[in-house]
């Protein structure tokens, strides 16, 4: 009996969501209309396509990366993206693994990308989104100028050529993995949808 209502109170709650829209809480993503304004779509639920996407390109990333360094850039931001938001409260009912996982992949990737691990996640997700941008549109000063400033331990020349020549990051890419099995568990309805 209890857990049917609580399963009912979640559906509901699932139901007044809008499909899309970036969580009010924790890091607060980019506003619809910057993603929009700079051609870089998250899905419509930007969590899910996020670790989809991270799986997908870091269990393999030279092959699947390398010499595409625009791509390379929007699937950083991706998983620091949703390293930060499985932490929240809507998801309470992932493993803690899988937030420790994201967390190890995400110091494996700032360092190989030469971002520093204290730097908060916003200005991190918003530099490799601008920087994707502007390499998909041949715009190297204005990617080289997205990947600068305090929250970036390496020259930005430097990050553009990792991103070009993406290496493995297999902690990246097997937390990815165990997040997304995790976010399609059976029981996922046991999660709080604010």
């Amino acid at each position: 009996m209890r857990r049917s209502l609580l399963a009912a109170t979640v559906l509901v709650a699932a139901c007044t969501q809008t499909p899309g829209t970036p969580p009010e809480r924790g890091i607060g993503f980019l506003p619809p209309s910057l993603g929009a304004e700079m051609g870089i779509s998250f899905g419509s639920n930007p969590v899910h396509t996020a670790v989809q996407s991270a799986r997908a390109y870091y269990a393999d990333a030279p092959a699947r990366l390398g010499g595409n360094p625009a791509l390379a850039a929007q699937v950083a931001a991706q998983y620091e993206y949703a390293a930060a938001e499985l932490k929240e409260l809507r998801f309470v009912g992932l493993s803690p693994l899988t937030t420790i996982r994201m967390d190890w992949g995400r110091e494996e990737l700032r360092d190989v990308l030469g971002v520093r691990r204290d730097a908060p996640t916003r200005p991190v997700v918003e530099g490799f989104v601008r920087a994707a941008r502007a390499l998909s549109e041949g715009n190297r000063p204005a990617a080289e100028a997205a990947l600068s400033g305090p929250h970036f331990a390496r020259p930005a020349p430097l990050i553009l050529a990792t991103l070009a020549q993406m290496p493995p990051v297999p902690k990246a890419g097997v937390a990815a993995a165990a997040a997304e099995a995790d976010l399609n568990r059976p029981d996922s309805g046991r999660r709080i949808v604010p």
